[in-house]
């Protein structure tokens, strides 16, 4: 079976869901769950409940909630023992929710990726290279993404674009990438205009040379490419709307899980679907009940 690396974000989550509709400048009655998520953290966790060989390399930080994403991290049996430690704060993300699971607002506190270093990166080079896929999110500083994407170019390396203000880190390393995954607001921050027409905008970003793009856009449909063939499908319908967090992460895990098992692009991304409907339906980030089975089901 392939080996992939995830290098990311694992960082605390508070997500807060309105029982109401949501009052400006009030006090709003909800409920709030704290929880481990990230990036990729998410999708290592969602890849390894999917039965996938993963590893997990992140940063931890030096308060009291280390202890509590390890103690995550071990309980998933995720190996992260290649991780970093920094002398910052842990990171974290703090979201704010309408009562059908919508964002309102979303806050995160990730100072101490900034410090790092490519240096610190080198002496586990040749870690990194026994690893058959790198997957990557733009929670790292520009600077190791760039020496990651170019020093790996010669692995398939999948990206999360993030945010709208961090997507732009990758591009000028766009060829290097072979799949990338991003919403209509990055998409529309690579182009540097409004994506209005993701098609149009789709066949612009391929001027970059990237191989391989999946673009989400809320309920409405996914869009993606085979080659320079687009096509757009429809979401899944969740059976509840709790959260929208970490929705966009599953939909990548099962795309990747559709890749690694030498699935058609189509096949790939109906589980990825599937993975991000399941995910809807839950407070948190990753789904407790993602397996094998209920993807081929």
């Amino acid at each position: 079976m392939s080996k992939i690396l995830l290098i990311g974000a694992a960082n605390v989550d508070i997500i807060g869901v309105s029982k109401n509709i949501l009052i400006n400048h009030d006090s709003n009655p909800g409920t709030i769950q704290l929880s481990v998520g990230g990036v990729a953290k998410n999708i290592a966790e969602n890849l390894k409940r999917l039965g996938m060989d993963i590893h997990f390399l992140t940063f931890f930080g030096n308060d009291a909630f280390v202890d509590f994403v390890k103690s995550n991290l071990h309980e998933l049996q995720i190996d992260y023992s290649l991780s970093m430690t920094l002398n910052y704060q842990s990171g974290k993300f703090m979201s704010i929710h309408h009562p059908q699971g919508e964002i309102e607002l979303g806050l995160n506190d990730f100072e101490l990726l900034d410090h790092l270093t490519i240096e610190d990166f080198i002496p586990i080079e040749d870690e990194i290279e026994k690893f058959d896929y790198l997957v990557l999110d733009t929670n790292l500083p520009e600077s190791i993404l760039k020496y990651l994407i170019i020093r790996f170019a010669h692995k398939p390396i999948i990206v999360d674009g993030v945010s709208q203000t961090k997507v732009v880190k990758i591009k000028a390393v766009l060829d290097k990438i072979s799949l990338l995954k991003v919403n209509q607001k990055e998409l529309s921050a690579l182009i540097g205009k409004p994506a209005d027409d993701i098609i149009l905008a789709v066949k612009e970003l391929f001027k970059s040379g990237l191989k391989q793009i999946v673009v989400t856009n809320g309920t409405n449909p996914i869009t993606y490419n085979i080659d320079k063939s687009i096509y757009q499908t429809f979401i899944f319908e969740a059976k509840k709307n709790v959260s929208s967090i970490g929705c966009g992460d599953a939909l990548l895990s099962g795309t990747i899980y559709g890749i690694i098992q030498k699935k058609n692009m189509h096949e790939s991304i109906n589980y990825g679907k599937k993975a991000a409907s399941l995910t809807m339906e839950v407070p948190t980030a990753s789904h407790p009940g993602l397996s094998r089975a209920v993807l081929e089901e």
